[in-house]
């Protein structure tokens, strides 16, 4: 982009049922809605921190964005000039850049069911169509509830801790899932940073938390990657243009601008496979949601973004 001007609105969006995570419960979230204007024309994007995740908080982008009052070459040149990380405005930005395709973006994709383990929300999961479920699981969760939900549901299964178990039980979910077919990964099951990792190994273990953008971790098992946290979205296709490892794309709860920007990004991945983006429909009605449930995710070809910025408020 060259030259230009940019402009921002600042969003809260509150769900209708907490959502626990290894970094506590979430009933709420904070999201930044950004505009440019340049000469390749009007782009959105959206800056989205999900807790537990290291990247800059919305208060933390919303400074940059103030300091930057409106001149979109001050903004892009105090992030590539900022010492600390900027994964979430790189991403909006990202997205910005290349509104144009990401625009017209059409196709769909299969996705995850998102659910508990209530018996009536793994039916329901199974009548519209789901052929993965996503179960979070805590050290409280146990192995027969799983082996109860896997009886119930013909598909496969994606066991999600959140960073929330400590090696022990991390050594005995893993063993867990290698001896059921049916269970697609274990996903984050210890905290960032965690050297158990090492011992854990590979072999259907996804990372989410500790993988973030492409200089993070080096893993050979499956990564889940955010869209809207992983930082420019050019670096991170050329990084899974070399990455022989599976790579899992997920949602962190974004409006209609990051779901579709996301969606279109996962599309350009050739093998993006089944990505997890189960999320709509969990908020208070406040019209920031646009597409479709189900299980494919889709994008919205033609829709009329400059409407939906104007009725946000």
């Amino acid at each position: 982009m060259t030259g230009g001007f940019f402009d921002f609105k600042r969003v809260r969006r509150r769900l209708r049922s907490a959502i626990v995570t290894g970094a506590g419960a979430v009933d709420s979230v904070d999201r930044i809605l950004l505009r440019t204007q340049s000469d390749q024309g009007t782009g959105y994007g959206e800056i989205a921190p999900w807790p537990g995740f290291p990247t800059e908080s919305t208060e933390q982008a919303l400074e940059f964005l103030r300091s930057a009052q409106g001149n979109l070459p001050h903004l892009l040149a105090a992030v590539a000039a900022s010492p600390a990380p900027l994964p979430c405005l790189s991403a909006a930005l990202s997205s910005c850049r290349h509104w144009n395709q990401i625009a017209g973006y059409g196709g769909s994709l299969p996705c995850a069911g998102l659910l508990t383990l209530s018996v009536l929300e793994t039916e329901a999961k199974v009548a519209a169509g789901f052929r993965t479920l996503k179960i979070k699981i805590s050290p409280e969760t146990s192995e027969e509830a799983i082996r109860t939900a896997a009886a119930r549901f013909p598909g496969k299964l994606r066991l999600d801790a959140n960073g929330s178990l400590d090696l022990q039980a991390a050594r005995r979910w893993a063993e867990f899932a290698r001896a059921h077919e049916q269970v697609e990964f274990l996903e984050q099951p210890l905290p960032v940073g965690h050297p158990g990792y090492a011992s854990l190994g590979p072999d259907k273990i996804a990372l989410d938390e500790s993988f973030l953008t492409p200089g993070g971790v080096d893993w050979a098992g499956t990564v889940v990657v955010k869209p809207l946290l992983a930082g420019d979205w050019d670096e991170l296709r050329a990084w899974r243009g070399a990455h022989t490892g599976a790579v899992v794309y997920s949602s962190c709860f974004e409006t209609a601008i990051g779901r579709q920007g996301a969606l279109w990004l996962a599309a350009q991945d050739p093998q993006a496979g089944t990505v997890g983006f189960d999320t709509l429909g969990r908020f208070e009605s406040d019209g920031r949601d646009r597409h479709v449930a189900g299980a494919m995710a889709g994008g919205l070809p033609g829709y009329d973004w400059a409407g939906f910025w104007q009725e946000l408020t």
